[in-house]
């Protein structure tokens, strides 16, 4: 009978099929067992990436969507490595104006959870700005905000750094730009969305591009 042990040490050896294998057939002995499926997870990080230097984005994305599952709650050094792998992915299907394949790759980012003692790990927060960066070609960009929770800004987002605007106040701004764009008759998310801008500009009355992009909506 194989072990949890040997699932490593096929990783280490590269023998990343092998050890996909096992751990499949010891999820069907103990499929709720979090040490098995932390193991898998790993197995699944080491193809992602090999899919990711191979550039086989759809290969990527199916081990993904499959990856994600195996995370456990707790397991935040995984949640990292999903991050990073996610984000290196997206920058690079955007770099190579894949966007079509980026805008598949938001809605997996929805699974994803985080260990609820533990901030979010740094590329969190990269991949948002990565997203915002492109937000154009990217029509699951609301999916994706709602899955990543604006609830997640931390007090730095808030600050301009000497930017025209802070990092919360244009993802707050693309938002609306994008409801007022492609949702605009959606009135009770549209509603609901003004709402939310009502309290931020409570807190922050600063932002101008707020105030403007609430006006538009307002009035459709």
């Amino acid at each position: 009978m194989y072990s949890v042990r040997e699932i490593y040490t096929l990783r280490e050896e590269g023998k990343y099929q092998e050890a996909f294998l096992t751990a499949r057939g010891l999820l069907e002995l103990s499929p709720n067992d979090e040490e098995i499926h932390a193991a898998m997870a790993w197995v699944l990080y080491d193809m992602l990436k090999v899919a990711h230097q191979e550039k086989e984005h759809e290969q990527f994305l199916e081990l993904y969507a499959t990856f994600v599952e195996y995370i456990p709650e707790e397991a935040d050094r995984l949640q990292y490595c999903a991050c990073l792998s996610f984000y290196d992915e997206l920058r690079l299907l955007l770099e190579q104006e894949k966007y079509e394949l980026a805008d598949q790759l938001l809605l997996l980012f929805a699974p994803l959870t985080f260990h609820p003692q533990k901030e979010k790990p740094k590329p969190f927060y990269q991949i948002l700005e990565l997203v915002m960066h492109f937000n154009q070609y990217l029509p699951n960009f609301l999916s994706f905000i709602r899955s990543w929770r604006l609830t997640n800004l931390l007090p730095q987002h808030y600050q301009t750094n000497g930017q025209n605007m802070s990092i919360a106040e244009r993802v707050h701004w693309l938002v609306g730009q994008h409801l007022y764009e492609r949702n605009r008759s959606n009135h009770d998310l549209i509603q609901a969305y003004v709402k939310q801008l009502d309290l931020l500009l409570d807190r922050c009355p600063q932002f101008h591009h707020v105030k403007k992009i609430r006006e538009k909506l307002l009035d459709l």
